[in-house]
């Protein structure tokens, strides 16, 4: 492990992962997982740094600022915009299911031009002829319960605080500042949260806050956008309502999965995705969320 003293400055010096701006000491590209495995091992020793999140199956392959515009290259691949915050995680935090290093600062540096032409290339391809069937699955394995499954059972004031704030689209750094607590303490009531309704991602934390009756959807003046089946079908996924399977056959594998929620996310204007799932719940298009008796979702 390196020194401290021998670290970026924009690394965590406690034991704490710390939230920082793209666009100022790094740019970062956004890749689903399906794409960045095969892509780190074309990179070789030239890759780094890397962060993961095996609960979202995203990677973020951390670059020169200013070394590439923000947007999209492909499906499953996004540059972060200026500004976009990410979780910085202490050197030491090189595993597990939440936000470390895939390949920590110092053991390499990945160029923005040869990460573009490795995933823009015959990678996709070579990744989806690598899984069983030709398909990646959009969410890892589910446990048997949905969110509308979810545990009943009180929660403090201070959890419901934080979930409420989660269902209003702030950020962690946001609901910390509401609150007025250190990050690392919020950051452990949505893990709290997540534990006791097994719900791995925020999405689904949000849901299981409403399914369960803790929480009401957030009031919202903004009117209700007409959504197709497969909106509506990617919504019912991304809460855990229902599985991948009921996705059309282009969505499954994850990075496309994911640029439908990008999309889908603007055209709703929702600041995150548990604020995209509280406003579907407003507008009705989840309502076994707001009416858990309701039974199954209708398209």
């Amino acid at each position: 492990m390196r020194p401290l003293w021998d670290l970026p400055d924009w690394m965590p010096r406690t034991g704490e992962t710390l939230p920082r701006p793209c666009g100022q000491d790094f740019d970062a590209v956004r890749v689903a997982a399906d794409l960045a495995v095969p892509a780190l091992t074309a990179l070789g020793s030239n890759a780094g740094p890397v962060l993961a999140n095996h609960t979202t199956r995203t990677y973020f392959f951390l670059v020169k600022p200013g070394s590439v515009l923000p947007g999209r290259w492909t499906l499953g691949v996004r540059v972060m915009p200026r500004g976009a915050i990410i979780g910085i995680p202490p050197i030491g935090t090189t595993g597990g299911r939440d936000i470390h290093w895939a390949i920590p600062p110092g053991r390499g540096t990945t160029y923005a031009d040869d990460l573009k032409r490795i995933l823009t290339s015959a990678v996709p391809s070579a990744v989806m002829a690598a899984r069983p069937g030709g398909k990646a699955s959009v969410i890892p394995a589910a446990s048997g319960r949905t969110a509308t499954q979810a545990r009943t059972r009180p929660l403090s004031p201070t959890l419901l605080a934080v979930g409420e704030l989660l269902l209003a689209g702030h950020s962690e750094a946001q609901i910390a500042q509401a609150l007025s607590r250190p990050l690392w303490t919020v950051r452990k009531h949505l893990t709290n949260i997540g534990r006791l309704f097994d719900a791995p991602n925020p999405a689904r934390k949000a849901a299981a806050l409403l399914a369960g009756g803790h929480l009401s959807p957030p009031t919202t003046q903004m009117l209700a956008p007409d959504l197709i089946p497969t909106d509506l079908a990617v919504l019912r996924v991304l809460a855990g309502i229902a599985r991948d399977a009921e996705l059309p056959p282009e969505l499954r594998p994850t990075g496309r999965f994911l640029d439908y929620v990008d999309d889908l996310r603007e055209r709703c204007g929702a600041r995150t995705d548990p604020h995209l799932i509280a406003l579907a719940a407003v507008w009705g298009h989840l309502p076994s969320l707001t009416n858990p008796a309701s039974g199954k979702e209708q398209p």
